[in-house]
């Protein structure tokens, strides 16, 4: 599927408001509502649109603490990877991972209530027998800019 320039608005229009209607969408991106259920429909099961989820407003519920852990895992073949990767799908309250070539292996986004739960979860990570030799953890003292979706329009050079 190609991505133009109407189908990379609808991806940007949704990232917005996943609650969207279609006659709104269509509206907002010049389409008859039917084209635009059709594209948008098209955009999901090509997985262009993989999920809708809420965006919780965590201070609401009570107080939270973010933080980030960089972890170093002590050797690097590819079973290891698999084990860690295996260990952090397990933890509910590891929000986002990603493996880095940088001087540690894995930034980990965590969110928890607080310090005593940060120190409960760095515990159980070292003592896990997953290869970690070097755990750093950094507490989000404040979130300066949310994530509120890609930039869609402009991660496509060639978009009409």
């Amino acid at each position: 599927m190609k991505l133009d320039r109407i189908n990379l608005n609808i991806l940007a229009c949704l990232q917005e408001n996943g609650r969207i209607t279609n006659q709104e969408l269509a509206d907002k991106v010049a389409l008859s509502p039917s084209a635009c259920l059709t594209r948008t429909r098209r955009l999901e099961e090509e997985g262009y649109v993989t999920s809708y989820r809420a965006d919780v407003a965590l201070d609401k519920i009570g107080p939270v603490l973010s933080a980030f852990m960089e972890v170093t895992l002590e050797s690097h073949f590819p079973d290891d990877f698999k084990k860690f990767d295996a260990y952090i799908a397990s933890k509910e309250e590891i929000v986002s991972a990603y493996m880095l070539g940088a001087t540690f292996d894995y930034l980990l986004r965590v969110v928890i209530r607080d310090m005593a739960q940060l120190r409960s979860l760095s515990d159980e990570i070292l003592s896990a027998e997953i290869g970690v030799v070097k755990l750093n953890t950094l507490p989000v003292l404040e979130e300066c800019k949310s994530f509120a979706g890609y930039p869609v329009r402009q991660l496509v050079a060639d978009a009409p």
